[in-house]
């Protein structure tokens, strides 16, 4: 199943800025930690109207005064400003401030809760990964989790996809979403291990898995179908190369029933019933291998040829009804 690169939902995204814009009102100063210049400053800093101007002003303040009695208030003022930005959605603004804030200011959670949640608005994948990384490290949630394993896999970055992916199934272990993306990830590396257990999980949630809204019902029923030949053919798969070709046969069947177009599967197939002596099985399903003309088809073609000629005196006369069979199946 493919995923956008930043796919949250609402919830996700409300869940994420209600974290990174918490509105800090300054209370009334009381400590005396700082000289009457700096007081001034502080009380010009919450007169300005500007943004930009006020953000240049608390910069200024922070970088000449960083032991100042009012430091936690001049914060405050920044984080108040950044909010303020976020409700009238100006995410190109606070990137750019936020960005210049951590040069002064490094390591600050808001910020980088606030960057995670610009970028993700902005729909730039890259950036909120590496902020909602940051952000998560302060305040771990599963639903960010989710999100920075979403945009990991439409980067194309298999090994932080999996990282976060884990981290997701961890806490949420009926996630088939994820499970399904990490037996296929595990399955292009031959990690058949991973794709087994991830495998095995996946079949054992989606029983119980809800329709996310606004997918229509079609919709649903094409994506769990999927998971579950995905499922099927990873599981059958590993047995396929353990030999073990019963447990082969039941899996792969499986796996077909749910996903019709997989032609390892059917090949995989044609050699375990012809290791189990079912020949006219193994021919239906090296013809159906053959068909869909992926990378077994002539392998498969030259198995099935070899199987007819044996029981028909070195002759390919009739085979033409095996395809024409595994044709009729394949619709």
């Amino acid at each position: 199943m493919n995923s956008p690169a930043i796919s949250y939902t609402s919830r996700t995204v409300l869940s994420l800025l209600i974290f990174a814009f918490l509105a800090f009102t300054p209370v009334v100063v009381q400590s005396q930690d700082y000289s009457e210049e700096e007081y001034n400053e502080f009380q010009a800093i919450q007169a300005q109207t500007d943004a930009t101007k006020k953000f240049d002003m608390i910069l200024a303040f922070l970088k000449k005064n960083p032991e100042s009695g009012l430091t936690k208030y001049i914060s405050a003022e920044y984080q108040n400003l950044i909010v303020d930005l976020q409700g009238k959605n100006q995410w190109k603004q606070i990137i750019s401030l936020g960005t210049k804030y951590l040069n002064a200011v490094p390591n600050d959670d808001f910020t980088f809760s606030a960057l995670a949640a610009a970028y993700s608005a902005t729909n730039n994948t890259k950036g909120f990964a590496s902020f909602g990384e940051k952000a998560y490290q302060s305040k771990p949630t599963p639903e960010l989790a989710l999100a920075i394993a979403r945009s990991y896999l439409g980067l194309g970055n298999d090994a932080k996809f999996l990282e976060w992916a884990r981290k997701v199934v961890a806490t949420d272990p009926g996630n088939v979403e994820m499970l399904d993306e990490m037996t296929r990830k595990y399955l292009a590396r031959q990690d058949m291990a991973n794709a087994v257990k991830y495998s095995g999980m996946t079949l054992k949630a989606l029983p119980d898995a809800k329709k996310p809204e606004g997918v229509s019902d079609r919709d649903w029923k094409n994506q769990t179908n999927t998971q579950y030949a995905t499922a099927y053919y990873a599981i059958g798969s590993d047995a396929y190369q353990k030999q073990n070709y019963s447990a082969a046969i039941t899996n792969l069947d499986n796996a077909v029933k749910y996903y019709k177009r997989n032609d390892y599967a059917y090949y995989f197939l044609g050699v375990s019933y012809w290791q189990m002596n079912k020949l006219d099985a193994a021919m239906l399903n090296f013809a159906k291998a053959y068909l869909l003309k992926g990378s077994t088809s002539s392998e498969a073609k030259k198995h099935l040829e070899q199987l007819w000629k044996s029981g028909h005196r070195n002759s390919l006369t009739g085979i033409e009804r095996i395809y024409e069979r595994a044709q009729q199946d394949l619709k």
